[in-house]
């Protein structure tokens, strides 16, 4: 929720502040095996909220959704927006996220292998059908490819769809008021072999009880080895790494706040229900005062050398 979040360790994962779109899959089938996904079904959508650590709640809430439904979730690129490019790039899960860590948890595919092995069959062109909550952008349909990054994320699998389909009423949390058997019984696998959603089906922030499903997200070995090669370049001892937020994007964001109690992660430190406090503009974005004073007791009482 803060504007400045601080760790105190002896190895600090990178932060990307990359802003995202995902695209996951999610099968019908007992195994995340070639030969079992040809025989079975398949459910995608793109994930399209704000920055990293949005995009990390969705996904937290895909995982979820996917295990709820027992189907095998396809690990989408994560999208990226470099400066000076018009169009968003993806880039492959596995670049920064270790697939096999996900498929402790549950059934996972990467959405090239998807594309490459499964696709044509289970998923063939003139089936392809977009869905969506409500129409979007004042149509009668999902208008799937409608803009940046949904348009280049589609295109980068030449992927068109011919229709439109609205799921309306149907909500995400599988595990209650029967929603995984309501969803099977209007959409069953054998009629809908691929559900393709423009949103995601996951709640925002992300929910209390799948808060705990980001261990099963552990970063690829390119990233932790370009980590560890920055950690060597610093002083020894504990450190304090400092990621900080407080451009104009969030600063605008953080005029929200009294009206938004649950803004971003401001669960984690005030509870769902608030009965930690309640949000206010200095907790979303520390004045220079408080984050100088924040950061030199960590290092002081945390008996840092430095931080970053």
């Amino acid at each position: 929720m803060t504007a400045t979040s601080m760790k105190s360790s002896t190895c600090s994962s990178p932060h990307y502040l990359i802003a995202f779109y995902v695209l996951y899959a999610i099968f019908y089938g007992p195994k995340a095996t070639i030969n079992d996904i040809e025989e079975a079904n398949a459910l995608e959508y793109l994930v399209c909220l704000g920055r990293f650590g949005n995009q990390a709640d969705h996904f937290l809430g895909a995982v979820a959704f996917a295990k709820g439904l027992d189907r095998t979730l396809v690990l989408p690129p994560w999208v990226e927006y470099r400066p000076g490019e018009v169009r968003s790039t993806q880039i492959p899960f596995d670049t920064y996220f270790k697939v096999e860590a996900l498929a402790l948890y549950l059934k996972v595919i990467t959405m090239h292998e998807f594309m490459k092995e499964i696709a044509t069959t289970l998923w063939p062109q003139e089936n392809r059908i977009a869905f969506c909550y409500m129409a979007r952008y004042n149509s009668e349909g999902c208008n799937a490819k409608e803009g940046n990054p949904f348009g280049p994320f589609w295109d980068t699998y030449d992927i068109d769809f011919v229709g439109s389909e609205m799921y309306r009423p149907l909500g995400y949390d599988t595990r209650y008021n029967g929603m995984a058997e309501k969803w099977n019984d209007k959409y069953p696998p054998e009629k809908w072999p691929v559900l393709a959603f423009t949103g995601a089906p996951a709640s925002f922030p992300v929910q209390k009880d799948n808060r705990g499903l980001h261990k099963y997200l552990k970063w690829s070995d390119s990233i932790s080895k370009r980590a560890e090669s920055f950690i060597k370049t610093l002083p020894r001892g504990p450190f304090v790494g400092i990621h900080m937020r407080n451009g104009i994007d969030w600063a605008r964001a953080c005029e929200h706040v009294e009206h938004s109690p649950n803004l971003f992660a401001a669960p984690q430190c005030l509870g769902y229900r608030n009965e930690n406090g309640n949000a206010t503009q200095e907790l979303c974005m520390p004045s220079r005062v408080s984050n100088l004073s924040i950061c030199f007791h960590l290092i002081i009482f945390g008996n840092c050398n430095h931080f970053n």
